[in-house]
């Protein structure tokens, strides 16, 4: 009878433990990508109402600077298809101590964000011929679903100078 040789054979390829690891690299490249783009897409939208905030508030200063600080300027006339502008009688508290307050609005833009700011438009007569016209943007970026003037954590504020005759 011949004899047999055990020959131990050694097989190249992949362990368990090398997949594994493999597998896990692999999955913090995947949740690191998606939380990096989340977060792009989050400061993208924050960044947007920001904009929008601002703009709202260089248009409303400069339609009121427009008519030299008149005392009877009305955002309301403002509306048209794209906002809309209503008054409220709630007032959120950021009009400077010693500016008079002019009114306090709700500007509802008609897109997919849907969302609300809030307008206090303020004035002072700094000296005569000259006032100051204070214009308050504010929004609610943390709740962005919630409504009302309590519910604003950022605000955007501008104040621009007129002479009135």
């Amino acid at each position: 009878m011949a004899s047999q040789t055990c020959e131990v054979r050694y097989h190249r390829g992949f362990s368990l433990v090398d997949t594994m690891v493999a597998v896990v690299i692999l999955l913090i490249a995947v949740i690191g990508t998606s939380i990096f783009r989340y977060n792009a897409v989050l400061d993208g939208r924050k960044f947007d109402t920001q904009t929008t905030a601002a703009r709202l508030g260089l248009m409303l200063s400069e339609s009121w600077r427009g008519i030299n600080g008149d005392l009877e300027f009305d955002p309301r006339r403002l509306s048209n298809s794209d906002l809309t502008v209503s008054q409220t009688i709630q007032s959120y508290s950021a009009k400077p101590s010693d500016f008079t307050l002019l009114g306090s609005y709700t500007i509802t833009l008609n897109d997919s964000h849907g969302a609300n700011y809030h307008a206090i438009l303020s004035w002072k007569d700094i000296q005569s011929g000259l006032r100051a016209l204070n214009v308050v943007v504010a929004w609610a970026q943390r709740g962005a679903g919630q409504d009302g003037v309590e519910n604003v954590d950022k605000s955007f504020k501008l104040t621009v100078y007129t002479h009135n005759f």
